[in-house]
């Protein structure tokens, strides 16, 4: 086996992954004494923060240059690094080329079940929305809201509430019974046309041109326009629209002088810190190779330096973009479906019913990321990435390894222990400066114990902690029980996973039912850390 050449990986950088992913034992113990937890928690949190400059950037895709539009109009996104120069670059088409599946190429093994990027796609689809006519630009909040489920407007959330008078509906999301299970109701009457109710709601995104008829009669009234995107993406949307009504089924029984208004915009909040508490205790412990344990303790951000307001970097979006680990085809209920053929089309998802659909999609892996790894429906995709990317004139691979504590690489080598991956940077690019940043995240090795390889791992954990920890219902006057209710408090503290979630929405689910991210562990994921 060729061993990549580590010379560049950094002094500090190598002796703080050696100690953070050995010695298990010590680390177990840490985790086991509250005061020493929260401490190691602090410490390790702010190492990583600090090793880019804090928000706020200086730059946004507005100017190259600062200015006071580029310091507070977040219509535009953000940026780590000014504009590249012009360079002159390899054709778009011989860069996609890096990503075009070779049947006989790199392993497809991977640390992580299906659940990964399912939850990695809907999770994202929540704050990375882009404008359609400039990629410079966005509508998003900037912030964890879980707008997917409750809509980017007011009158897409009015749309999908109950808003009912009957106490039985106070503070609910709309929901019909598809075989005895609760799902949003359908966006299309049986006729073909949009149900006007839902006037307000997006369409899904690329319904013009992808949907089937067939597919069209299963896609849900949901807030967000890319939650119908697939039955693994539709199936997290839906979870959640179920917890909000537990949710606020609690808070209105509890609550009997509350309107209608006040038990739903609770339960809201309560929701969408239980997705900051899952991003964190168990998406984000599953991406970092560590044996601690990270925790979503609001209390690291209260006074550190990059508690700046969220502003999501233009980088961010692209990096985001995991096709690799999507499979051509997937075991759904026995049947194995061409993964194409479940775009806009939930019928998996209403065949088989939703605790039954998250194990399906935890009981088969998720293909490795990496190069010359993307299957064949999605190669467009990752065109108009490269692209994107262009557009936006994004500084090199190496000028992203720089401004995130890495030391410059000055080997092909130092990227990759696979020869086939050095071999074609080097045939494209020629020198290691003049890579691109989204084919070089893609290059680099895993490190062991880690589902992602390294450059992407820094870059994903830096923001999704600024952007996690500094939402604003985790801050020390919001986050409480006046807040939240003593009620919320205990359900945030005791949920860790979407395991939980889907237990205690899914009445006839096994509870030893298998729902998990990380395909390393066959008894379910690893145990994480409470919000507290």
């Amino acid at each position: 086996m060729n061993m990549r050449d580590r010379s560049r990986d950094g002094i500090r950088n190598r002796l703080e992954y050696h100690f953070l992913s050995q010695y298990r034992p010590f680390w177990q113990v840490a985790q086991r004494v509250p005061p020493v937890e929260r401490l190691t928690n602090r410490l390790i949190i702010n190492s990583l923060m600090n090793k880019t400059p804090p928000r706020p950037y200086p730059l946004s895709c507005s100017s190259n240059y600062p200015t006071w539009k580029g310091l507070t109009d977040q219509s535009w996104y953000n940026r780590h690094l000014p504009g590249r120069s012009s360079i002159e670059m390899p054709e778009d088409k011989a860069v996609l080329g890096l990503f075009t599946e070779q049947k006989e190429g790199p392993s497809t093994k991977s640390n992580s079940t299906y659940l990964f990027p399912s939850f990695a796609q809907w999770f994202t689809d929540g704050f990375l929305l882009t404008d359609k006519t400039d990629g410079r630009r966005t509508f998003s909040s900037h912030q964890i809201d879980l707008n997917q489920v409750y809509g980017n407007t007011d009158a897409q959330t009015r749309a999908i509430r109950t808003m009912s008078s009957n106490e039985r509906e106070r503070g609910q999301l709309k929901t019909s019974l598809q075989d005895g299970e609760a799902f949003a109701p359908f966006l299309f009457l049986a006729d073909g046309t949009k149900d006007p109710v839902f006037a307000a709601l997006p369409d899904p995104e690329r319904f013009d041109y992808r949907v089937s008829p067939e597919g069209a009669r299963t896609l849900f009234a949901f807030g967000g326009e890319r939650a119908n995107i697939s039955p693994n993406v539709a199936m997290v949307n839906t979870l959640f629209i179920r917890e909000h009504n537990r949710l606020a089924r609690i808070l209105a029984n509890k609550n009997a002088s509350w309107s209608d208004d006040r038990v739903f915009e609770t339960a809201r909040l309560i929701n969408i810190a239980l997705l900051n508490k899952i991003v964190v205790a168990e998406y984000i412990n599953h991406i970092s190779p560590y044996h601690f344990q990270l925790s979503g303790d609001g209390a690291v951000a209260a006074h550190a330096n990059w508690n700046r307001p969220n502003w999501i970097p233009v980088e961010f979006n692209v990096l985001y973009r995991w096709h690799s680990l999507v499979p051509a085809t997937l075991n759904w209920g026995g049947e194995t479906l061409a993964t194409k053929s479940m775009l806009l089309n939930n019928r998996p998802l209403l065949t088989h019913g939703l605790a039954r659909s998250f194990e399906i999609v935890s009981a088969q892996p998720a293909r490795r990321m990496g190069l010359f790894n993307t299957v064949d429906f999605l190669l467009p995709v990752e065109l108009s990435t490269i692209r994107l990317a262009r557009k936006n004139k994004l500084a090199s691979y190496n000028d992203y390894r720089q401004i995130m504590s890495y030391p410059r690489v000055t080997r092909f080598e130092q990227i990759s222990s696979n020869p086939e991956f050095v071999k074609a940077l080097q045939n494209l690019y020629g020198h290691v400066d003049r890579i691109e940043l989204y084919p070089g995240l893609f290059a680099e090795d895993h490190r062991p114990r880690s589902a992602v390889p390294s450059l992407l791992g820094r870059m994903v954990a830096i923001d999704a902690f600024s952007h996690a920890l500094t939402n604003p219902i985790l801050a020390p006057n919001v986050f409480n029980a006046d807040t939240f209710t003593c009620e919320g408090i205990q359900i945030i503290a005791r949920t860790r996973t979407l395991r939980d979630l889907v237990l205690r929405n899914c009445p006839t689910c096994d509870p030893n039912a298998h729902i998990t991210m990380d395909w390393r562990n066959s008894r379910g994921p690893r145990v994480a850390k409470n919000i507290q």
